[in-house]
């Protein structure tokens, strides 16, 4: 018979959605799954699946229970049938047993009496505690977290006999290791020990810290056992979910430390890979909670390939999310420890895209020829292909960036051969001032623009206000709307004086949308316009040094001067100059100007 051990880690790991679209098919009803009835005439979908509880439910005829009840009606089989239907679909190995099952072991309380234990050992511990106080982790931290201390091996062991556990079944928990010799010792001995469940809130294992620096394991985790798989199990899950449920999304960080800090800093659907990367046996339990993934990795070498294994897995499987990179060499426990919470929150708002980022990794090397930039294009297509179809051309613009090429020659999509392109900004186009964003991108690059800028306008003055605060704040292309300016198909400022220019047009369309009421803001639109219209005359008839002078103390003057009597006289100075066939350098006053 199969035991009873295989059948509830069959329980937790089968995905009810998935089993039953095997069946029949399923469709998406707001925040749940619903299909139609197969136990009843059903017209409509009457039945409902709730994937968070792992059980479905018919309104209409009353049918109802877990995945084995279902395949059970479904098949017509007995419960045993149903659990190996259950499991050839799950791909899950069962475990069989000729013993009766008053016989069989009750191993479900082994690694409590553990827990218990490690928590009353920290107890007793004070410098084990006073360096949970040093990470700036409180007692209610360490009682929430359920943290403990695992003691010498003889004292753990000596526990377990007391308990009157046998060797067998602390071996099939994993409270126990056997050596090359047959011998058994503790599992965890000296170390911080973090407990472990299930999503269904089942103790199933440990992770321990050494504080001994001369142990090269410093973070070690039970060995895979019954309960145990770290390939499928989150740390902290237990006390994300409903908040992962309630805001549909988690947070996947590194360690356990990580998982507390950002609980501790508010972000309560934080969760731990478990010294691992993500695999693809953690997808079914993101899916049941139709969660959106934000990954938090350190920005070291091995963060970084563990983020991009990460965004390579979620994506090709549908799964939305975003990535983040700790900066500075800071993990998010080291930043909540020191009161620099608030960077945490600054950082994950500038997320960048799972897609975005793995194409962004693929490319990060040099490419100095046109075969380097067609080699590097054949890597993105290994991924794009296989994505969908709109998914994978929504990174055309993108790519096309970061190789330098052109767009119509950037195809990302394998269903589609030599399709016309549709510009990026088509739909765009009317709602947006390309000066602006012209103007923008050449501020980011260069830093006498941005010096003069401050001189000669404002933020006030163009729409993107929030965008032109970025720019001029330095933000790089960690930050979202910075990367969305970098890919506009935008023509490109190459001189101050053009930069200037723009900058007058952009001031006049300001004052353009201004109530007047003040007189030297009347007078001040009016030059702005003077100066406009009479652009392409200054252009023709001066030198690009003199030009520059020329708009240099002319913007600056408009800006910062409100004396009336002066503008006037400046108004009407220049109605005299651009009124003449030519205009000289002299004529201008640029022999006594500042610059």
């Amino acid at each position: 018979m199969i035991t009873k051990d295989s059948i509830e880690l069959l329980s937790q790991r089968a995905d009810i959605l998935n089993i039953i679209s095997h069946f029949v098919e399923v469709r998406r009803s707001g925040a749940s799954y619903v299909c139609v009835c197969p136990f009843h005439d059903d017209k409509n979908p009457s039945m409902h699946i709730n994937t968070q509880k792992n059980f479905f439910h018919c309104f209409a005829c009353g049918a109802g229970g877990d995945v084995f009840k279902f395949v059970m009606d479904f098949e017509r089989v007995n419960f045993a049938e149903a659990v190996e239907k259950v499991a050839q679909l799950s791909n899950f190995t069962l475990t069989y047993t000729k013993e009766k099952e008053e016989n069989k072991r009750e191993i479900k309380h082994i690694l409590p009496l553990l827990n218990a234990f490690y928590k009353q050992s920290l107890a007793k511990h004070r410098e084990v505690l006073d360096y949970l106080y040093q990470r700036k982790l409180s007692d209610e931290d360490i009682k929430k977290f359920e943290l403990g201390y695992a003691v010498g091996n003889e004292e753990s062991l000596r526990l377990l006999k007391n308990e009157q556990i046998s060797n067998e079944d602390a071996l099939y928990v994993g409270a126990i290791k056997k050596d090359e010799r047959g011998g058994f010792y503790a599992s965890f001995i000296h170390r911080i020990t973090f407990p472990i469940y299930d999503y269904k809130g089942l103790l199933v294992g440990f992770g321990g810290r050494t504080l001994n620096a001369n142990n090269a394991a410093k973070y070690v985790n039970s060995p895979q056992s019954a309960l145990f798989d770290k390939a499928r199990i989150f740390y902290a899950f237990h006390l994300a979910k409903e908040s992962i449920a309630k805001q549909r999304e988690i947070i996947i960080c590194e360690g356990y430390m990580d998982a507390i800090a950002f609980h501790k800093a508010g972000f309560t659907n934080a969760v731990a890979v478990l010294g691992t990367a993500l695999t693809e046996h953690h997808l079914p339990l993101i899916r049941r909670y139709e969660a959106r993934v934000l990954l938090c990795f350190d920005n070291d070498e091995a963060g970084r390939k563990a983020a991009f294994r990460s965004a390579f897995l979620l994506s090709v499987n549908k799964i939305d999310g975003k990535v983040v990179l700790l900066e500075g060499g800071k993990d998010p426990a080291e930043l909540v420890a020191n009161d620099e919470a608030k960077k945490l929150h600054a950082l994950l708002e500038r997320a960048m895209e799972l897609g975005e980022f793995y194409i962004r990794e693929l490319l990060r090397g040099e490419m100095s020829s046109a075969l380097d930039k067609q080699k590097a294009l054949e890597s993105v297509q290994k991924y794009t292909f296989l994505l969908e179809p709109l998914v994978a051309n929504s990174y055309t613009g993108l790519v096309a960036k970061l190789l330098g090429v052109k767009e119509n020659l950037v195809l990302l999509n394998k269903n589609v051969k030599n399709s016309p392109k549709t510009p990026l900004l088509d739909t765009q186009k009317s709602r947006v001032h390309l000066g602006e964003l012209e103007l923008l991108s050449f501020l980011r690059i260069s830093s006498e623009a941005k010096t003069l800028f401050l001189k000669m306008s404002d933020k006030a003055c163009f729409k993107h206000k929030e965008l032109c605060e970025k720019v001029l704040a330095g933000f790089g292309l960690e930050d979202s709307d910075i990367r969305e300016l970098e890919l506009r198909n935008l023509n490109a400022i190459t001189h101050l004086n053009d930069f200037l220019c723009l900058l007058c047009k952009i001031n006049l369309a300001f004052f353009n949308t201004l109530t007047i009421t003040k007189p030297h803001l009347g007078l001040k639109k009016q030059l702005l316009s003077l100066l406009d219209k009479n652009a392409q005359k200054l252009k023709k008839q001066l030198d690009e040094k003199a030009l520059l002078e020329f708009y240099k103390e002319a913007l600056s003057f408009i800006k910062s001067e409100k004396d009336m009597q002066i503008l006037e006289t400046r108004l009407k100075t220049w109605h005299k100059i651009f009124a003449q066939t030519n205009i000289s350098p002299l004529d201008l006053g640029l022999e006594s100007s500042p610059f």
